[in-house]
């Protein structure tokens, strides 16, 4: 380990200071990247802590864009999104599910980027759909306010994440995990109050709701759902067999909660599914195809319904619905009367008035 760099095997959490300072060290163009692959590694090696992993975020958010959004207590700014990982090949779930959950009255702020482990990222899919990707920063409340969702390019946001591009292009080529393939969705410059994680390790759900909940968040879920192989999950919540979450708590001046508690999809009425081979994405050009569909309510099955499922979660975390089972009636609700479709016209129309390109 380079002397440069605190070393992370010789002790159990890094400080603040030290992963500032850290910081600066990977971004710095006058360090070779040897020395910076072999902290990442050896840290990942170790394990990150929650603090950590909030530590990193923080640090990275103090470098980045900032974003202002005037709060509404009785309307949270929502996220949903997932680390990715998983390589699971699906349909762009998340990205899908922010406009039913727009559709159904939610201001929802998604942060996402390119494909990195996948065909098509979030970024990939909506540009696709005609959703303009760069934005200004003063015009997102203006974006939000008239479509009721917007999407925030990391890579605009963030020089850190863009400066470190090469270097975690070169580690993902050797097959190395580190941190950043975990904080992708702390990084949210909107610092939503409520949000829906999938995460693709189970091993990593209770301390990542934990980092969520030092990071401000007020309610929050890490999940992870069964995928289409016995061995394998998804950084989403299921509909092909139990999902696992930990729940984060906090209103208020009330002591934070953290709960595990397991979702059936056939449990709350969602079929078995016949054909999961049909959850699966292509390019960004047939997932965007897919997803206008959905939306219309011109295909239904099992897509829909894993759509549907990750935006009920989504609107649960953000009051709209008492229960997931009425969040439910309300993500169907949002695809049956058009809402959803035209949450993705409205984004779309919006992004473009308000482009920076």
């Amino acid at each position: 380990m380079s002397k440069l760099f605190p070393d992370p095997l010789s002790k159990t959490q890094l400080s603040y200071s030290e992963i500032n300072a850290s910081i600066d060290l990977l971004t710095s163009g006058e360090i070779e990247e040897k020395p910076k692959s072999d902290f990442l590694t050896a840290l990942h090696r170790r394990s990150e802590t929650a603090a950590e992993l909030a530590g990193f975020a923080r640090a990275i958010l103090e470098r980045g864009t900032k974003v202002v959004i005037e709060r509404d207590p009785c309307s949270p700014l929502l996220e949903l999104c997932g680390t990715g990982g998983d390589r699971a090949g699906f349909l762009n779930i998340s990205t899908a599910a922010m406009f039913v959950a727009s559709g159904a009255g939610a201001r929802v702020v998604k942060h996402g980027n390119r494909g990195v482990s996948s065909r098509c990222g979030s970024a990939d899919v909506l540009e696709a759909l005609g959703v303009s990707l760069h934005l200004k920063p003063s015009s997102v409340p203006s974006v939000l306010e008239r479509a009721g969702s917007v999407f925030l390019l990391a890579s605009d946001f963030h020089p850190v994440i863009s400066s470190l591009a090469p270097l975690r292009k070169s580690l993902a080529a050797q097959g190395q995990m580190t941190i950043f393939n975990l904080l992708g969705p702390l990084l949210n410059p909107a610092l939503p109050e409520a949000q829906l994680t999938g995460i693709f390790n189970p091993k990593q759900l209770m301390f990542y709701a934990e980092a969520l909940g030092m990071l401000g968040r007020v309610t929050a879920w890490a999940v992870h759902g069964e995928g289409l192989q016995s061995d394998g999950g998804i950084d989403e919540l299921s509909i092909t067999g139990p999902s696992e979450v930990v729940a984060f708590h906090k209103r208020n001046d009330e002591v934070a909660t953290i709960r595990e508690f397991t979702i059936n999809p056939l449990e709350l009425g969602f079929p078995s599914v016949e054909s999961p081979r049909l959850l699966l994405g292509g390019d960004a050009q047939s997932n965007a195809l897919r997803i206008q569909s959905i939306l219309s309510g011109d295909e239904e099955g099992s897509a829909r319904d894993m759509i549907v499922i990750n935006a009920a979660a989504a609107l649960h975390l953000a009051g709209l619905g008492g229960s997931l089972q009425e969040s439910l009636s309300l993500a169907f609700e949002s695809i049956a009367t058009g809402a959803a479709s035209r949450a993705l016209d409205r984004l779309r129309e919006s992004s473009k008035a308000h482009s920076a390109e």
